[in-house]
């Protein structure tokens, strides 16, 4: 059974203090008392997730120290044990404490590409990664993903902006995956990086098709995002793999 919080008396009131002035010091002071709580439990979270980075099953290697799949698991977990009208608020409260806990493994570099409308790029990246990622805007799409390609960072780039850069994840870019997206159901930038395939997330796979030895998906779902000379660039809820000859490269939660 829940009860209410008890309002204390912080100090000795004076004659001229209201009632509603007393409840108030009161109800500042509880918030200080959670504030230290808090305070306490973050630091506690940021020392476990630098010991993360540093276990045996941390990603290493060629792939850049993200785990979409874990992300996802921890923020659907979170948001089901929230207050509905609490849900916006805690899940931009979570991104930032996990992008904080990310940055005790190195903090995670990031380009972003977006001629046409870059304060939506850039907010969307900053509302995934946190205020703890050092984020960049870039002239050049495909020096981005050289130096995503590197293992250094991850590229946020813009699609349907006049440049098919996304056909390069068939061919030069192979190593990379798109891992997330932003804008919407429909999402108007994509998130790239050298992934560990089996931390992508749980959602729509991202295709990139074409005639001929590049195939063509057939038989999937398919909402088309970008085209460019017979190349399409498109999202299927079929759970398709990475690689595969349907031309997934990659998926967003």
């Amino acid at each position: 059974m829940s009860h209410a919080p008890v309002l204390q008396q912080v100090w000795p009131a004076p004659a001229d203090v209201s009632p509603e002035q007393m409840a108030l010091a009161a109800l500042r002071h509880e918030i200080d008392d959670l504030d230290d709580q808090l305070l306490a439990l973050f630091e506690r979270r940021l020392a476990l997730a630098a010991r993360v980075g540093r276990a045996k099953d941390a990603p290493a290697g060629p792939h850049v120290k993200l785990r979409p799949d874990r992300e996802q698991a921890v923020l659907d977990r979170v948001l089901s044990r929230a207050r509905p009208d609490n849900r916006e608020a805690v899940s931009a409260l979570w991104r930032e404490i996990v992008g904080w806990g990310l940055a005790r493994q190195g903090r995670l570099q990031v380009r972003v590409w977006s001629p046409v409308d870059p304060t939506r790029a850039f907010d969307g990246a900053r509302l995934r990664f946190g205020a703890a990622a050092e984020m960049k805007a870039v002239t050049d799409p495909q020096a981005a993903l050289a130096w995503a390609a590197e293992g250094r960072g991850v590229a946020v780039l813009a699609v349907n902006a006049g440049d098919p850069w996304w056909t390069g994840l068939r061919r030069e870019w192979a190593g990379l995956s798109v891992f997330d997206g932003f804008g919407g159901a429909i999402p108007t930038a994509l998130a790239v990086g050298r992934i560990d395939p089996a931390a992508l997330p749980q959602g729509p796979r991202v295709l990139v098709t074409a005639g001929g030895d590049a195939g063509d998906g057939a038989g999937l779902r398919r909402r088309g995002l970008d085209t460019h000379h017979g190349w399409t660039l498109a999202l299927t809820d079929a759970p398709v793999p990475l690689g595969g000859p349907e031309g997934c490269v990659g998926a967003i939660g």
